[in-house]
């Protein structure tokens, strides 16, 4: 999909031009941001493994929200009803996870959350992203998507 091809690079790229730190160094670093009101802390960890590039902007939420964007314009409307099925990786297997959304920013929305919850983004860096890829996928929308010959939109 164009939309989720041209968002991650959006968002990958910004992570370069900002290079911003990441929860853990920040966290673990507080003692060296120039704020008297951070205390550090050297033994904190994220739940999610650290990527090893910088922070802004997140990945997860460029992707969630530029999907979700693309296919709200292509059913013309975000109300449409979405289940995901995590499937367990455990050994043994455990149960799937299985959760009901009610249109596809719902699912955007917890995609980007899971990284904060995670401890691998800061919660203006998935705001940050849920404005600037949906303007993506509207671009793509708008300036390449043709309706097929033989139906609309498959």
């Amino acid at each position: 999909d164009v939309s989720m091809n041209d968002s991650i690079l959006t968002s990958h790229s910004s992570k370069f031009v900002y290079g911003l730190w990441r929860p853990v160094t920040a966290i673990r670093r507080a003692a060296e941001d120039m704020n008297d009101q951070t205390e550090a802390d050297e033994t904190w960890s994220s739940l999610l493994i650290t990527p090893p590039y910088p922070s802004h902007s997140g990945n997860m939420a460029c992707v969630g929200a530029g999907a979700a964007t693309a296919l709200a314009l292509a059913f013309d409307t975000n109300d449409v009803p979405v289940t995901a099925v995590w499937k367990s990786n455990a050994n043994p297997p455990g149960p799937d996870v299985v959760k009901e959304f009610a249109g596809f920013w719902q699912l955007a929305v917890d995609e980007a959350d899971s990284r904060v919850f995670g401890g691998i983004h800061f919660r203006f860096e998935n705001d940050a992203s849920q404005v600037a890829c949906p303007k993506v996928a509207r671009f793509a929308f708008e300036n390449y998507m043709q309706p097929k010959k033989h139906g609309w939109p498959w």
